[in-house]
Parts: C-alpha cells; sequence; structure tokens
C-alpha cells in the first residue's frame, strides 16, 4: 500500500529534523575542537588526552557523516517520487518501518536477505584470510 501525502509529509519533516539535528551538533562540535586546538598547550599528557578526544569526536562526527548521507539520500527520493519503495524489490516498505527508521532503503525481508548474503560473504573472506596464516606441510621444506 503506498504512502499517503500525510505520511510522506510526516516522514520527511522527520528527515528534515533530524539533518538539521545533527548539522547542529557538527558545528557545534567543529568549535569546539577548534577552540581546543587554539588552546593547546601543557605537558605530553594533556595533549595526548587532547588527541584521544580529538580522535573520539572525529570518529562520532564520522557516524553522523553517514547517516547525513542516508539521510540526503532519502530526501532526494521524496524529489523523484521513489521514497518508500524497497531498491531491491519495488516493493512498497510499510509506513511503521518509515516512521521507525526513515532512511529505510529496503523492506524488512530484503534487508534480511542483504545481510544473510554478507555474512556468506564474510565466512567465506574469513575462511579464505586463515588459509594464509596456515601454511601448509609443503612450506616446511
Amino acid at each position: 500500500m503506498a504512502l499517503t501525502k500525510k505520511q510522506l509529509a510526516e516522514l520527511k519533516e522527520l528527515l528534515v529534523t533530524e539533518k538539521k539535528r545533527i548539522l547542529d551538533q557538527l558545528l557545534k562540535r567543529q568549535d569546539a575542537s577548534a577552540s581546543e586546538l587554539t588552546e593547546l598547550s601543557g605537558d605530553s599528557a594533556d595533549i595526548a588526552s587532547l588527541e584521544i578526544s580529538q580522535a573520539s569526536l572525529h570518529k562520532l562526527g564520522s557516524r553522523e557523516q553517514k547517516l547525513l548521507e542516508k539521510i540526503e539520500h532519502a530526501l532526494a527520493k521524496f524529489e523523484d517520487d521513489t521514497y518508500g519503495i524497497c531498491e531491491l524489490t519495488g516493493e512498497d516498505i510499510p509506513f511503521a518501518r518509515l516512521k521507525a527508521r526513515p532512511v529505510a532503503q529496503y523492506t524488512v525481508e530484503a534487508k534480511e536477505m542483504l545481510e544473510r548474503k554478507e555474512r556468506g560473504y564474510r565466512k567465506n573472506e574469513e575462511v579464505d584470510a586463515s588459509e594464509d596464516y596456515f601454511p601448509s606441510d609443503d612450506d616446511d621444506e
């Protein structure tokens, strides 16, 4: 069942609000980080602590950056009337799923299928990688 105009408007508002929140948060972090760097002085422990803090902020910022990219992708789908349509199957994504996760690109079933496939690839990669660590009997000679 396709989303109603009211549902679409509600979901778009959620995305826009979350985008604004992330941008505001990233700006605050950037300002705080810049002021910490200008005050950089003290012993090596202080500097090390500041570097760890900077690394943590960067990691959080990169997670939010990825979410921001997903939000931008979802908002772009509003423009071409494909928001709420599974990118794998072409089926409608239920409103309840989109309300819980407005950046959802897949139905639950399609996402589960992709995750099973990904786990299968990872298992094969792990098996291949473990073979490199254990030389064959021929290598001992």
